[in-house]
């Protein structure tokens, strides 16, 4: 039986890039200096913060929301609100969202609930069902569609920060991911504190676990009762990042300390894209011309998924709105022309 390296007792996790083991009790100390230290370390929150948690109903999410609202209380001025968005995936999120309305009650938090259906007309189901969404990927729709709304939904409930659950592991698949992609643009948007920032209707995104590993947070949930089992994403397997978490976790096994090493890489390299370069973690954006909401483009990415999907039925207004809109296309753009049954809003 391997010993609390502290105490004694029985260990519950131990570290392999340090060798230190811990029990329950001295676990949870390490895990929350980590954190706190993350927070403290890259000033992800202020003394009067309305904290919106996006929350899946998984462990992460979860052990995020349990973890702050304890942390509350020592910032009596914060405020919490746990957001959760549905996407409507049958025998998935219906198991997670009762989890997530126990947890809830039993933390005395509120939250809402959007979902795909009511804000966007369909579901995740129906979308990747649909001939017209075989263009991309499921993950694909639910990334663009869940940023989207978290985004929209955390500034109507009126929240200055949303918290999201990505720990180190997460930060480090996306990473590979841009790298392959040669994605640079989207790299410099791995930083601790989500950019670009500077536009009035994009609320700011922070994440605390950016230095945990996924070891840690999944014992964190199972040590406080947050995590009952394991539901997987029927769509996960399709993605690329499955793959790339499987080859990370295989690689850790055999060299411990390679995730914290992948970290440290993105942050070094997050500090020369930002002081030689003109990409910047707080540069401007556009709006759309659609929805208003933020935008790298003139049109955003929830929007351009939105017109492929020919399922979608345009307002009343949408073809008097697109002709009033065709003047702002220009070849700077580099947009092809618009048509009627193209655009909705």
């Amino acid at each position: 039986m391997v010993k609390c390296s502290i105490c004694g007792r029985r260990a519950v996790y131990t570290s392999r890039t340090s060798g230190h083991s811990y029990c329950n009790r001295h676990f949870t100390d390490y895990f929350s200096k980590k954190v706190r230290r993350t927070i403290r370390k890259y000033q992800l929150f202020r003394p009067n913060d309305h904290i919106i948690v996006a929350v899946s109903g998984g462990k992460d999410s979860l052990a995020l929301l349990h973890f702050l609202k304890k942390l509350s209380r020592y910032s009596p001025r914060w405020k919490i609100t746990a957001l959760l968005v549905d996407e409507g995936i049958s025998g998935y999120r219906d198991i997670t969202i009762k989890r997530f309305q126990e947890i809830v009650s039993d933390l005395a938090i509120n939250y809402e609930i959007v979902s795909f259906k009511e804000e966007l007309g369909y579901t995740l189901d129906q979308v990747v069902s649909s001939k017209h969404g075989k263009e991309y990927l499921p993950c694909t729709y639910c990334g663009v569609f869940r940023r989207y709304l978290l985004n929209k939904a955390a500034r109507k409930i009126g929240g200055t920060v949303v918290a999201t659950a990505h720990n180190l592991d997460d930060i480090i698949q996306t990473y590979i991911m841009n790298i392959i992609g040669n994605d640079w643009d989207k790299i410099i948007r791995l930083a601790p504190i989500s950019g670009p920032a500077t536009h009035p209707r994009l609320v700011r995104k922070v994440k605390p676990f950016y230095e945990i590993l996924e070891k840690e947070t999944t014992v964190y949930a199972i040590i406080n009762n947050l995590y009952t089992g394991f539901e997987e994403c029927p769509y996960a397997r399709l993605s690329l990042r499955w793959y790339i978490r499987r080859w990370l976790n295989e690689l850790e096994e055999k060299r411990p300390g390679t995730k914290y090493a992948i970290l440290n890489s993105l942050l070094s390299i997050l500090d020369i894209l930002s002081k030689k370069t003109n990409l910047s973690l707080n540069e401007e954006i556009d709006t759309c011309i659609f929805c208003g909401e933020p935008s790298a483009n003139p049109i955003c990415r929830a929007c351009d998924l939105k017109t492929r999907l020919s399922s979608i039925e345009l307002n009343p207004d949408a073809h008097k709105r697109i002709d009033e809109l065709k003047h702002l296309f220009t070849n700077k753009y580099r947009i092809l022309p618009i048509t009627k049954q193209h655009y909705t809003t």
